[in-house]
C-alpha cells in the first residue's frame, strides 16, 4: 500500500477508451440507486442487520492460473425477461450482547423496522444494493479516497471467484466477515484504494457489500468503468459453489439489471474479457453462470 501524502498518491488506473456513452446523458449509478430505493423496490431490513460485531480481517484475490487460448464464450443475445416476484424478506440477526440504552427511554431497536426510503437509510455512496450486509460489519478502514476513481454509470456486470489456495468450507459469519477483510487487504497491497469489487456472496449466500457504488470497482484489468464487480467467494477451480450462493447470485443479477438498466449481453466472467488472462471464476462456476444467463434472457 502506498503511503505519503493524499497529494503524493497515485490514483487507480482508469480504462484506456471509457465509453462515451457511460459519461454522457446518463444518471450516476448512487442516483440510480436512490431513485430504485424510494419507489420502494426493496424490502425492509430489521434493525438487527445493522448492529456490528468487531470482526477481524485480512484481503485478496488470488492470482489464478493462465488460461489456454481458447475461443471466448459467445454470449447470448435478445432481451432479458421480466424479473421474477422479490423474494422473501431475510432478516439477518447477530448473536451480539444488546447495548445498554443511552437514555432513559424504553429501547425499541428490536422491534423497529427500518424501511428502505426511511431516515436511516442511506443509499447515496453505499452498497451497489441496499439489501448487502453494510461493510462496517467486517471493514477495519474505509476506503482511500485519494486512490479510487468516480463510478461511471452502470453498463457490465463481471462475476468472480476469489481463487485463493485457502479453501474456505464454513459458513460461520465471523469467518465470512474475516475473509472479506483478507480481500480488501490484499488489494490495498497492490497500490489500490480499497477492496476491488462491489459486491461479495458468501458461502451461505449472504450478500454483503464490497467498495461502495460511488467508486469505480478494481477487478478486471482496463475494463472497470461503469462494470460492477460481484464476487462469488471459493475457489472454484477446486470447490464448487453451494446452492445458496447460486441463488443469490440470481437474484443480484436480475436486481442489478432492474436498478441500473444493464441490458442483456452485458452480464460477464472475468474470463470472457478479450484481454483476461485467467480462469476466473473457476471450472465450478463458469458454467452456473452460464446457465442463470440463458434462464434470465426471454
Amino acid at each position: 500500500m502506498q503511503t505519503g501524502s493524499s497529494s503524493s498518491l497515485q490514483r487507480e488506473p482508469s480504462d484506456p477508451s471509457p465509453d462515451p456513452l457511460r459519461t454522457q446523458g446518463m444518471v450516476s449509478p448512487a442516483e440510480m440507486l436512490a431513485s430504485a430505493v424510494q419507489r420502494g423496490e426493496f424490502a425492509t431490513v430489521s434493525r438487527r442487520a445493522f448492529v456490528g460485531l468487531s470482526l477481524a480481517l485480512a484481503a485478496c484475490a488470488g492470482t489464478a492460473k493462465p488460461l489456454a487460448k481458447r475461443p471466448l464464450a459467445k454470449l447470448p443475445q435478445g432481451e432479458w425477461a421480466p424479473p421474477p416476484e422479490p423474494a422473501p424478506q431475510v432478516v439477518f440477526s447477530a448473536p451480539v450482547a444488546k447495548p445498554e440504552p443511552a437514555t432513559t427511554e424504553p429501547a425499541k431497536a428490536d422491534a423497529q423496522q427500518v424501511t428502505a426510503t426511511g431516515p436511516q437509510f442511506n443509499p447515496i455512496g453505499e452498497a451497489a444494493l441496499p439489501w448487502a450486509k453494510p461493510r462496517f460489519l467486517w471493514a477495519k478502514a474505509p476506503p482511500i479516497k485519494a486512490l479510487v476513481n468516480p463510478m461511471l454509470p452502470v453498463t457490465t456486470i463481471t462475476v468472480h471467484h476469489d481463487g485463493l489456495d485457502q479453501l474456505i468450507w464454513s459458513t460461520d459469519q465471523r469467518a465470512m466477515a474475516e475473509r472479506i477483510e483478507r480481500y480488501r487487504v490484499g488489494h490495498l497491497a497492490r497500490g489500490w484504494g480499497d477492496i476491488g469489487y462491489h459486491l461479495v456472496i458468501d458461502r451461505s449466500g449472504v450478500l454483503w457489500q464490497g467498495r461502495s457504488i460511488r467508486w469505480q470497482g478494481a477487478h478486471v484489468k482496463n475494463h472497470n468503468e461503469g462494470n460492477i464487480g460481484v464476487l462469488v467467494m471459493g475457489n472454484f477451480e477446486e470447490q464448487k459453489p453451494t446452492a445458496a450462493q447460486i441463488q443469490t447470485l440470481r437474484r443480484v443479477i436480475v436486481d442489478l439489471r432492474r436498478v441500473y438498466g444493464v441490458r442483456e449481453g452485458q452480464l460477464y466472467t472475468h474470463r470472457e474479457w478479450p484481454d483476461a488472462d485467467t480462469l476466473c471464476p473457476g471450472r465450478n462456476l463458469q458454467p452456473r453462470v452460464s446457465t442463470l444467463r440463458h434462464q434470465l434472457r426471454a
